[in-house]
């Protein structure tokens, strides 16, 4: 019986586990470029710095999903992982400066690169037919997570300063740390991922049009509301703690957004529709962020950036595997996160660039026009007809 009951408590265990490790991750990224900007340094470099995130995840989501899956074991990359966040955020008081607030985004990549072993050891305690609902269980752990960590960082900061935020990061994945270690591999089998897999779940033309579109969104994404949208605040005259509501103002319609996708209503609308609205919203967003007066204004847009994540990333994260068969999910959901890491990594760099070079505004308004260009992109490509896999014999 003790042996039936150790899933489920590993379960629990790593629910929390989630949460602390998202929220160590996400509790000090709206304080970067503030600092790096009252440190001298250009746009180009804060762009940099942001692109280190998604640079490092790129690189290594690949070769640790094929290592975990040889292996037969993803507790150990758990546990990296955590291990991983809470140096990030020591790197970061440690060596206060740019180059130490580089290497220390690029570790934080490294600790998100192991984001996939956290669902696949989490969907291994569950029946394979609760894998998907499981999924989106341990997504609302890191939203949930994310959301208690700007609401703490809201009353440190004020009282213990910027620092601190760092300090509350490398706090929270020490904390994941530990409560990692008891965690219990699942006794289901699985089959070891091989090149020959990913070349085949990488041939698939939906997968790789969903994957060019979640290059697209990235590059809005970490351009402008995970990148510079802070910037706009700062000049606005927020105060350090007042940047943590341009997180909660993009959470809250993230997670209700969420929710809705799911529901039958939505149901009415095609996958191609809900992610072009999506683009159509973030091109209103960077049109209308130059043109804000005040805080709360800049708050209330910053919803409208909410609203689109979830009808662009949540979405093509679902549709990327729509005709990959069952056996190869794994592989196609770790293509799609590592091709999408190119978007993270180019597009904050090339926004700095862009700011330095035109000025805030001109930037947030040429990223307006790549997103309505790859909102008409994503209507074409996502034209595919889902493909008959059960007519090929193939497990769905």
């Amino acid at each position: 019986m003790e042996g039936r009951q150790r899933p489920g408590v590993s379960a629990r265990l790593l629910f929390m586990v989630t949460a602390l490790f998202w929220c160590a991750q996400y509790s000090y990224t709206q304080f970067i470029n503030p600092e790096l900007e009252r440190m001298g340094m250009s746009a180009a470099f804060m762009g940099l710095v942001s692109g280190a995130y998604g640079f490092t995840q790129m690189v290594l989501r690949i070769p640790l999903g094929i290592l975990s899956d040889r292996l037969r074991r993803h507790k150990p990359f758990v546990v990296i992982g955590c291990l991983m966040t809470m140096l990030s955020g020591l790197g970061f008081l440690v060596y206060y400066s740019p180059p130490g607030f580089l290497i220390s985004r690029g570790l934080a990549g490294v600790a998100s690169a192991a984001w996939v072993s956290f669902t696949v050891l989490y969907s291994s305690y569950f029946p394979h037919t609760e894998g998907p609902r499981r999924i989106s269980q341990l997504n609302a752990a890191n939203m949930g997570g994310r959301l208690a960590g700007y609401l703490l960082i809201i009353l440190i900061v004020p009282l213990l300063g910027i620092l601190s935020a760092f300090w509350f990061s490398a706090l929270a994945g020490g904390i994941a740390l530990l409560m990692s270690l008891p965690l219990q591999e699942s006794s289901q089998d699985t089959q070891g991922i091989t090149l020959r897999d990913i070349g085949q779940a990488a041939r698939d033309p939906y997968l790789l049009a969903c994957s060019v579109i979640g290059i697209l969104t990235q590059v809005v994404a970490f351009s402008t509301y995970y990148g510079f949208t802070v910037n706009a605040a700062k000049r606005l005259g927020a105060a350090s703690a007042e940047l943590t509501w341009l997180s909660i103002a993009l959470l809250v319609p993230t997670l209700v957004m969420n929710l809705l996708i799911t529901s039958r209503r939505m149901r009415v609308f095609s996958m191609r529709t809900l992610v072009f609205l999506g683009f159509v919203l973030s091109a209103g967003y960077c049109i209308l962020v130059p043109l804000t007066g005040s805080l709360t204004q800049l708050y209330l847009i910053q919803t409208l950036a909410g609203f689109s994540s979830s009808l662009t990333f949540s979405v093509l994260m679902g549709q990327s595997i729509r005709d990959i068969p069952q056996r190869l999910r794994g592989v196609g959901m770790g293509f799609y996160q590592a091709v999408y890491g190119i978007g993270m990594t180019l597009g904050p760099i090339l926004m700095g660039v862009t700011i330095d070079a035109q000025g805030l505004d001109n930037a947030f308004r040429i990223m307006a026009v790549i997103s309505m260009l790859s909102g008409l992109l994503s209507w074409k490509l996502m034209n595919i007809p889902p493909r008959k896999l059960e007519k090929t014999g193939e497990n769905v």
